[in-house]
């Protein structure tokens, strides 16, 4: 064993029995390690390197008895065997007026890569264009079947909701939804005009049969909403009340 290769296994194994003090997730890379001659080895790091995706993989139990669940105090150690800084200050220039003085954090702050991935159901199933909108739901008029190919969940609405999608939220739950005066609105703009906007095609809230029911089914409980009639509390609604009475 070359004396390159002991400090780079040595380097994996302490960072690994840091984050992992139960030395699972090092045992499981010495055990790879052993398997390899000094060439292979070296292939393996020559590859690890070159791929900015590459990362040694770190098994936890985040719902066992807790002895291998990933605590903070351990990736601090990790850290700090690596010379690692955890806080910086960090500079955010898209929230300063001038670009030449950006924004810097008062206090150091936590940095690291956050991995942030798209629900499957909108990457593979709910980018499709509906071509049709024949296929109803009967009660509510939503799109169905392969009519419904703009729909999306309750959990994709408040991640765009989360982002300011609105506009998005907006088709999706409008015209490419159960509204169908909307999508004959926006039918009728594309075939006319080539495009369309949303602004164009808006319709009331008498046009949303989902949202109708969901009204009717709250009456029937003796409870009344502002979801299509007027709210109870609503600004406008005391002010009428206190002119009447004044």
């Amino acid at each position: 064993m070359t004396d390159k290769r002991k400090k780079i296994e040595t380097l994996i194994d302490g960072v690994l029995m840091r984050m992992d003090p139960t030395g699972i997730n090092a045992k499981k890379y010495r055990n790879m390690f052993q398997t390899m001659n000094d060439k292979q080895f070296s292939d393996w790091v020559t590859r690890f390197l070159a791929d900015d995706k590459s990362n040694l993989r770190l098994d936890i139990e985040e719902f066992g008895d807790g002895s291998r669940t990933l605590k903070y105090e351990n990736v601090e150690k990790a850290a700090d065997f690596l010379k690692i800084k955890l806080f910086e200050n960090v500079y955010i220039p898209h929230v300063s007026s001038n670009p030449n003085r950006p924004v810097r954090t008062k206090q150091p702050v936590l940095v690291g890569y956050l991995n942030i991935k798209r629900p499957q159901q909108l990457v593979t199933k709910k980018t499709g264009l509906a071509i049709t909108d024949t296929n109803r739901d009967e009660q509510t008029g939503a799109a169905k079947g392969d009519s419904k190919g703009g729909t999306t969940t309750g959990i994709e609405n408040e991640l765009l909701a989360g982002v300011g999608g609105d506009v998005i939220l907006s088709e999706f739950c409008g015209a490419r939804g159960d509204n169908v005066t909307e999508y004959d609105n926006m039918i009728q703009q594309i075939a006319e005009h080539g495009s369309v906007k949303l602004a164009d095609i808006k319709t009331n809230a008498y046009d949303k049969p989902t949202l109708m029911q969901a009204d009717l089914y709250f009456k029937a409980m003796g409870l009344k909403t502002d979801l299509i009639s007027e709210s109870y509390y609503s600004i406008e609604a005391v002010r009428t009340a206190m002119k009447q009475k004044s």
